[in-house]
Parts: C-alpha cells; sequence; structure tokens
C-alpha cells in the first residue's frame, strides 16, 4: 500500500518543489490516519526530501542543456567567445598605437 501512495505523491506534489515542512505535514496527516506508522512516516518523509533533491538536480541539468541548446542556434556569442574577441580587440588596439607612434616619429 505505501508504495502505490508514494507513486502518486511523487507524481501529484512536484517533487522539484516539495520542502521540509510540506513532507513533515503529509506524513503526520497520513500517520494521525492511521496509513502509516510513524517509523514509515519517518522513512517517508526521508524518501521524499531525498527524491526532490534528485528532482531538482535532474531539472537544472535539463535546463541548462536545454538553454545551452538553445543558445548555439542563435548567433550570440558565448562568454568565452566574447572574451577572446575582446582580448584580440585589445591587442589590435595596441598595435595600432604603436603604429601611429611610429609614424608620428618619422
Amino acid at each position: 500500500m505505501l508504495e502505490w501512495m508514494k507513486k502518486g505523491l511523487y507524481t501529484g506534489l512536484g517533487l522539484a518543489l516539495i520542502t521540509k515542512e510540506k513532507a513533515e505535514e503529509l506524513a503526520k496527516e497520513l500517520v494521525t490516519k492511521g496509513e502509516l506508522s510513524e517509523k514509515e512516516g519517518k522513512s517517508f518523509i526521508e524518501e521524499m526530501l531525498k527524491k526532490s533533491e534528485e528532482a531538482k538536480q535532474e531539472l537544472e541539468k535539463k535546463t541548462e542543456t536545454l538553454i545551452n541548446q538553445a543558445l548555439k542556434k542563435t548567433d550570440i556569442p558565448s562568454k568565452k567567445e566574447f572574451i577572446s574577441v575582446s582580448r584580440r580587440l585589445a591587442k589590435l588596439e595596441e598595435k595600432i598605437e604603436e603604429l601611429k607612434k611610429e609614424i608620428t616619429e618619422k
């Protein structure tokens, strides 16, 4: 009986958003109704929080992947590319200044 409840709750509660307080509240309610023992309630809370953290991490990874894929499809340079171009530009500006000095000295 506990397994079907877990599966339903994991799906229905949106694991990535569950808080410790919410998990404790839910477990307390199930213990009060006699659907879980206190030991099962504590185990339930720990498992809910663990699954919640795993879901958050998975969501972050998927979000980052989707953002990176979207950025690759655009013409927006990456931070690394921008820094590289900025450095090259700075070197070119230095070279231009050197050449100006050479011309004015002649």
